[in-house]
């Protein structure tokens, strides 16, 4: 780091000469600037507080000016391995009353990340309290928040409050923005930081859960269970979480010993969201799982779902076929339901009718007739289906092929015409023909209707903020050069190491990976003679299919994912 002497700490004049170096650079003109000194010195605020306010100069801009000014380095919070000793010699109170995240404690020396250049009485005042020489780098402020809420605990500032107001629980307002921070106080507000946090982690699902000594609170990020710090003493809030989540989903606050569901909307900035919210009475308490379910309209296009070069033509000709069945497979969470309606993006034109059935209704299309699935007033996927097919429909869109009945209506609908896209829960694309056997239907009228099944899982990408070179082991590393020799000459493989941008979890995001089996007339003939799965996969390789395994394998090559996520999700495949 920079030595102390060189260092110089937040005051006035120091001010001055960021400002100025902003308009030598071109980020700021000096009109402006005088405007803002004149409002700075009637509203005895910083000019730099006043630039981030008004959004007149970027944060990144702004910090880097005052790091080569003060001597601070600017660096991302990804740029370190983050010590767990340095953790441990801050508190909580201090860390969060100053903003400061600690890195690394060496030689006596700690190094604290901070949003905005400390004042020397800052730095005196945390040398006693912390008994140790002190370094800064300078770094966004969304990095400290989110590094913050990682070490020390979601709401860690107002636990104290909320354990005094626990009590107090007024009711969510509809169509409120719970990012936006209101007068409100107690349990509902530490609620909407749990939903706001999810929702800017894209988590997908909440999980609240109670024990006998404390409260857990896990998100799902990119298919994995993340959980999500919680301060000291939240055990004591245990039941006022859940009476708040029941207050605020509108359902029986009085009822302990039953589970039962309700509806949370909310709104994040521009967005609105549903959240389904499901309570289950556990031995220590209610456990509340809410689930993420953006209301917007979405247009989602398959050139953007990150498919291989080699999956996304024969995902893409599917699209062309005229009748028969597509089936898309894999277990829950893997996607399938984004990639058919990718599917149905490219068909949903004026001269195509759409209707799906669904449950729920996951995403919002403009231009597509969706309905609903309500088992409790007999509307079932069967039930719905017999009435669709008097709509004169084109393309019909199947949630989920779950029993024999509507199988066997899908099939038979494909027949007279229509094409059905549909969903599966099969560990690849071959095994979807024995599932639909099993089911009832005629194997003669499989291998009449099915036109492709496409097998996915979702591998999360390596984080591109922390990422670092690596490289795999050698009986892996010869298997994806068996598989791609003419690639793996130049491929560079990474690995994340944790950042506030990820979760410290090294991953950010995720691409699919598929299994496209093509019908022909050799796999029809095997459908027919009751060929079980393995001899269909066997020649659905020999006619040229990539599997799954293979597939991550060229994602890895890629320098998109880790060789330990390609075996997390297809590694039994093949071994």
């Amino acid at each position: 780091m920079e030595n102390a002497h060189s260092i110089r700490y937040y005051n006035e004049e120091l001010v001055v000469e960021v400002t100025q170096r902003l308009v030598e650079r071109g980020l700021l003109t000096s009109d402006k600037l005088g405007e803002l000194q004149s409002r700075a010195t009637l509203t005895l605020q910083g000019v730099d507080s006043l630039l981030l306010q008004e959004a007149l100069v970027n944060e990144a801009d702004l910090l880097k000016a005052f790091a080569d000014v003060s001597g601070i380095p600017f660096h991302n919070i990804g740029d370190f391995k983050i010590e767990q000793e340095a953790i441990e010699k801050v508190s909580a109170k201090v860390a969060l009353r100053h903003r400061i995240v600690p890195l690394t404690f060496q030689n006596g020396i700690l190094l604290l990340a901070a949003s905005r250049t400390p004042s020397l009485t800052t730095v005196d005042g945390l040398r006693m309290v912390l008994d140790a020489g002190i370094d800064f780098i300078l770094c966004p402020e969304r990095d400290v928040a989110m590094s913050l809420t990682h070490f020390y605990g979601l709401g860690a500032e107002t636990i104290d409050q909320l354990i005094l107001e626990a009590e107090a629980m007024p009711q969510l307002e509809e169509n409120e923005d719970i990012n936006v921070q209101t007068q409100e106080t107690g349990m509902v507000r530490f609620i909407n930081l749990i939903i706001a946090e999810a929702i800017r982690m894209d988590a997908t699902d909440i999980h609240i859960e109670p024990f006998e000594d404390t409260l857990r609170l896990r998100c799902r990020v990119d298919g994995i269970l993340q959980e999500i710090p919680l301060p000291k003493g939240v055990e004591k809030l245990r039941k006022a979480v859940s009476s708040s989540v029941k207050i605020m989903a509108a359902m029986d606050i009085a009822e302990h010993r039953k589970p039962h569901d309700g509806r949370i909307k909310v709104r994040f900035g521009t967005n609105d969201y549903d959240l389904r919210v499901s309570v289950l009475p556990t031995g220590w308490g209610e456990t509340c799982c809410l689930r993420i379910l953006n209301r917007g309209t979405t247009k989602i296009d398959l050139d953007q779902l990150g498919l291989s070069p080699y999956q996304l033509p024969k995902i893409a000709k599917l699209t062309e076929l005229p009748h028969g069945v597509i089936l898309m497979t894999g277990p829950t969470g893997s996607g399938k339901t984004t990639t058919l309606y990718a599917l149905l993006s490219r068909l949903n034109k004026s001269g195509t009718k759409i209707i799906t059935v669904e449950d729920p209704v996951e995403y919002q299309m403009s231009g597509i007739n969706q309905v609903q699935v309500h088992s409790k007033i007999g509307l079932t996927f069967a039930t719905i289906l017999r009435s669709i097919l008097r709509h004169d429909p084109d393309v019909i869109l199947i949630g989920e092929i779950r029993d024999s009945e509507t199988a066997d209506i899908a099939v038979r609908s494909s027949l007279t015409g229509h094409l059905v896209l549909s969903t599966l829960h099969t560990n690849d694309a071959p095994s979807a023909i024995p599932r639909l056997i099993d089911m009832g239907v005629e194997p003669y009228l499989i291998a009449s209707c099915v036109e492709g099944v496409v097998a996915q899982r979702l591998v999360r990408r390596v984080c591109r903020n922390c990422h670092e070179k690596y490289q795999p082991p050698a009986p892996l590393f010869n298997e994806m050069s068996q598989c791609y020799p003419e690639l793996i000459g130049e491929a560079e493989f990474f690995v994340g190491h944790g950042c506030p941008a990820c979760g410290f979890t090294g991953y950010r995001g995720r691409n699919a990976i598929n299994e496209v089996m093509l019908m022909n007339d050799t796999i029809r003939g095997l459908v027919v003679a009751r060929e079980p799965a393995n001899i269909i996969k066997d020649q659905a390789i020999k006619d040229g299919m990539v599997t799954l395994r293979q597939d991550g394998w060229l994602r890895v090559i890629e320098g998109r994912t880790s060789v330990e996520e390609v075996l997390r999700v297809a590694g039994r495949m093949e071994e």
